[in-house]
């Protein structure tokens, strides 16, 4: 919108974008190649980071992230098509409780998501980049969000994908016949659930078979990816002193 203005109506004062943070009261020194330095602002407390955390993972569009990872979908939804009709599934599924449904799905949440980023090497380390380089929690914190955010979108659309495949495909009274007792609505949700918590395993082994272009690709938005690429090209000094202040670019 600004781009269009300026061109259109010759306004070169930016309108559209919202700074969060302000001016540094001292110059920040820059590290990156090139003649031009960039603007940086001082995110200002906890609401700050806040707001900014919030704007990065948004850019990240983690709700797109299992759509460009063909092979990791392809091991959730085989692993959810063995389990489906495993009439050793529909008894466990059904003779477990809502707490222990849930224990397993947050276990299988969280194990899927540490290792997307363990495997792909995600998490950042202050050893790999260069000297003076800003503080890595919030891109730490933005990648943890990000994939976490994916898997639970993952394993929601897995979910309601099951339980309208259970209730067209699974009759009733052949549900009854292994689980030894009447059917109820409870029970395709159980199912669907326990399915759906046990295939997200499945989707760790098919995100293993991606590449960690491809993963990182999908998991960051135009900016992060640019910053990654830029400090892959940068050289790698030993450690020295870190900045003061939390900043952003501008």
């Amino acid at each position: 919108m600004d781009v269009v203005r300026e061109l259109v109506a010759h306004e070169e004062t930016p309108r559209h974008p919202e700074v969060i943070g302000r001016p540094p009261r001292e110059p920040v020194p820059d590290t990156r190649p090139g003649p031009e330095q960039p603007q940086r602002y001082v995110v200002p407390g906890l609401r700050g980071h806040t707001r900014l955390v919030a704007g990065m993972v948004y850019a990240n569009r983690p709700w797109r992230l299992f759509g460009s990872l063909s092979r990791a979908l392809a091991g959730v939804f085989a692993t959810a098509t063995v389990l489906f009709i495993n009439s050793a599934t529909w008894n466990l599924a059904t003779a477990l409780g809502a707490v222990q449904h849930a224990v397993i799905t947050a276990g299988s949440a969280v194990a899927l998501t540490l290792w997307i980023i363990v495997d792909h090497q995600l998490w950042e380390r202050g050893t790999h980049l260069p000297a003076r380089h800003h503080p890595l929690y919030p891109y730490n914190l933005v990648t943890l969000v990000t994939i976490a955010l994916a898997v639970v979108v993952l394993a929601a659309a897995l979910f309601a994908t099951l339980v309208a495949v259970s209730f067209l495909l699974l009759d009733a009274s052949v549900l009854r016949k292994f689980i030894g007792r009447q059917v109820g609505v409870g029970d395709y949700l159980f199912l669907a659930w326990f399915i759906t918590a046990i295939a997200m395993i499945g989707g760790a082994f098919g995100t293993s078979l991606e590449g960690d272009e491809k993963v990182s690709d999908a998991a960051y938005g135009r900016r992060q990816r640019e910053r990654q690429r830029m400090l892959r090209q940068m050289p790698r000094p030993e450690r020295g002193e870190r900045r003061g202040p939390d900043t952003t670019d501008g």
